[in-house]
């Protein structure tokens, strides 16, 4: 049983990668689209794989000696969730400058500020109020930001016909639900970890599909439905 929990921590890895290559195929779909946002998705990107890669490695840890890392697994959730903001602030802005509506205001300030709300919240939580609400406090951001993410790439995809590709995104918003749901709500054992591990790679692995097919739509077709900011913006 635990080599087959060791296999299981190993696995957990390839989800990460799915969605690390989907999220830099965004991150290439905002710089073409509103390139004033082409740093903050690209931060995103950065904060959303080094907080999977933290998590990953505490249940590798616990698979393995039995303990998990506690500062590796918060990073999980205190890197994860913010990033996803800023990859949802940065998607949302490009599908408002697709639609001709140019916004002048700082790209940071909203997902900023709505980040640090909710860290707050979650180390006030942590500190005053025993369990694990200051998780589920982070867990909130992190569905709403991917709902946002899924969202905003979504609608980019319907616009130019990409009934599937806007379908996958769909299916990621509700896979990430519940696996959100499953890992705050139920107690951890092998046979969860699995399920986890499913539909984390099926739920991934079609993110990055449908973000590298919507990224090369709008790579390849530039028109008056998908208007380029220019690059004097920056």
């Amino acid at each position: 049983m635990k080599a087959l929990a060791i296999g299981v921590a190993l696995l957990n890895f390839a989800p990460i990668f799915f969605l690390g290559a989907g999220l830099f195929f965004l991150a290439q779909l905002v710089d073409r689209l509103d390139p004033r946002c082409r740093r903050m998705s690209l931060a995103g990107l950065g904060l959303v794989v080094l907080g999977g890669l933290a998590g990953a490695a505490s249940d590798f840890s616990m698979a393995l000696s039995g303990e998990g890392i506690p500062l590796l697994a918060t990073l999980l959730y205190v890197f994860g969730a913010p990033g996803m903001a800023l990859v949802a602030a940065a998607l949302l802005r490009a599908r408002a400058t697709v639609q001709g509506r140019l916004l002048n205001r700082d790209p940071w300030l909203v997902p900023s500020l709505i980040s640090w709300t909710f860290l707050i919240s979650a180390f006030y939580l942590k500190d005053s109020v025993p369990g694990e609400d200051w998780k589920r406090a982070l867990a909130f951001l992190s569905l709403l930001a991917t709902a946002g993410a899924c969202l905003a790439a979504g609608a980019l995809g319907w616009r130019r016909q990409l009934h599937m590709a806007a379908g996958l995104f769909a299916l990621n918003a509700a896979a990430t639900a519940a696996m959100i749901g499953m890992k705050i709500f139920t107690s951890e054992n092998i046979w969860i970890q699995m399920l986890e591990f499913m539909i984390a790679l099926a739920a991934e692995s079609a993110f990055a599909f449908a973000s590298w097919r919507v990224a090369a739509e709008y790579q390849a077709r530039v028109g008056p439905t998908a208007p380029v900011a220019p690059k004097n913006l920056l």
